[in-house]
């Protein structure tokens, strides 16, 4: 998961986590408050409807003057005495019972009765339909009073009809709320972390562009003195390091190279000379061992100096390659080779005039088709060729039938003296810089190499763009 999305995630979950938290404390806090409302509402009720009744006839005649009435019939209402006798009933309170926990001075009650017998606003008729149920929660209220020496007990209750609608709908309303705060937290957390991000995408791109051969490249620094900057400063001071130790390796290579050359060629000149002399056999077998490894150190002399003048360039000649005919002219040579390995080869060849560098193209051709020789497989060997044409582009492709290169070894084959099989690189004098060569000179004519290995194939095939090529 990409830094972004994660920066973005934790944003959005932590915004959220924070705005329920919220949201449920504002929600049960209001809901405590309304509660507190409706008891004090009630206390209020019982306290008007208590002072108005006159308590001192007898009980079936006591009523409450006519101005109440109306209010009344909004609440369920009961008027104990001592004794637990009703002295006073409000109509709703004749229908529904509503009992007494002693214990409790506040409690919810749920009831069922038909809405005719309540009383209720001309405003709030329209909700009627959105009301599922026929049970009916009342917030009751237990209030004790005296009253000329005589203790009484009232039970007073509100019906919260539209209470829960209200609450669903304010619930609604924070989640809706909520919802819309994420989404557009979350979209402005991406944003901003893509913002805050980029330098870092910046470097990254940066840092994937500076390869073995660009090391004077470097990050380029922002005005801003924040973590970033410092982080880029750390890296270019870490690319000094790099190019100082990656040029004095070379500068050591292209050194040792050339003064090897001329010793190794000496060598070569001697043994060659004691060799015409016919020596007895058992001189001219040591000889001939000791020739052929000059031979081999002498190719990877030529390899190494080769290698270093390679890295030294920029760029490189263009004139006019006829592509197949340098390849059949390749492959002409290694006849014999081929021959005798009892390697077979197929050719699918386009007339194709690339403009390149000669020599270097040349070279390409013969490390590919060296290498497909090589380690091709020890019988029945084939070997494809292949130079197709496409609008703006060059494709070369060597394959060659064989045990193959590993998948974890595929990422370093290009690698200076990197070698899949030791023992046949050995055998066969490779010292593991073909492909390095091949890659520099394709990288100099700006483009680009790959290497395949699956179901007993090897298949490297070599792009190249059309500023250096012409299609005829």
């Amino acid at each position: 998961m990409k830094v972004r999305t994660k920066f973005t995630l934790w944003i959005s979950l932590t915004a959220l986590t924070t705005a329920v938290i919220f949201s449920m404390v504002v929600y049960f806090d209001l809901l405590k408050e309304s509660y507190k409302f409706v008891d004090r509402e009630l206390n209020t009720v019982a306290d008007m409807v208590f002072n108005h009744l006159d308590l001192t006839g007898p009980q079936q005649e006591i009523q409450l003057p006519g101005q109440y009435n109306s209010l009344i019939e909004r609440y369920w209402l009961k008027i104990f005495d001592k004794q637990g006798k009703t002295v006073f009933a409000s109509p709703l309170a004749k229908e529904l019972d509503i009992p007494r926990h002693p214990d409790k001075e506040r409690y919810f009650f749920k009831g069922k009765t038909s809405f005719s017998s309540l009383s209720i606003d001309p405003e709030d008729l329209h909700e009627i339909d959105e009301i599922i149920d026929d049970t009916v929660k009342f917030r009751v209220r237990l209030i004790s009073v005296d009253r000329m020496g005589e203790n009484f007990t009232i039970l007073v209750a509100k019906p919260l009809l539209f209470f829960d609608l209200e609450l669903n709908e304010l619930f609604r309303g924070i989640a809706s709320g909520i919802l819309a705060a994420t989404v557009f937290i979350f979209l402005a957390s991406y944003l901003l972390a893509g913002r805050l991000l980029k330098p870092l995408t910046i470097i990254n791109r940066n840092i994937k562009e500076i390869r073995d051969n660009s090391l004077d490249r470097r990050i380029e620094l922002g005005s801003s003195r924040d973590e970033l900057h410092t982080l880029g400063q750390s890296l270019n001071s870490m690319f000094d390091r790099l190019q100082h130790s990656f040029a004095r390796q070379k500068e050591f290579i292209g050194n040792a190279a050339h003064e090897l050359k001329s010793p190794l060629t000496i060598l070569m000149l001697g043994h060659e000379e004691m060799l015409a002399a016919d020596p007895p056999e058992p001189i001219y077998l040591e000889l001939s061992k000791q020739l052929n490894t000059l031979n081999r150190l002498s190719k990877l002399v030529r390899n190494l100096l080769e290698i270093a003048r390679l890295e030294q360039e920029e760029t490189c000649a263009r004139e006019p390659i006829v592509l197949d005919g340098l390849i059949a002219r390749v492959l002409d040579d290694y006849r014999e080779i081929l021959q005798a390995r009892g390697i077979t080869v197929e050719t699918e060849i386009a007339k194709t005039t690339l403009f390149g560098d000669p020599d270097k193209i040349l070279r390409l051709v013969i490390n590919l088709i060296d290498n497909a020789i090589k380690y091709n497989a020890e019988k029945n060997g084939v070997i494809r060729v292949a130079a197709k044409r496409s609008p703006g582009n060059v494709h070369l492709s060597f394959a060659n039938t064989g045990p193959g290169i590993p998948a974890g070894d595929l990422p370093r084959i290009f690698d200076q003296f990197y070698r899949v099989e030791k023992s046949r690189s050995q055998a066969f004098g490779g010292a593991g810089l073909g492909l390095t060569i091949v890659r520099r000179i394709v990288e100099l004519h700006g483009g680009s190499i790959a290497v395949q290995s699956s179901d007993g194939w090897t298949t490297c095939t070599v792009i190249l763009p059309d500023k250096t090529t012409r299609l005829i």
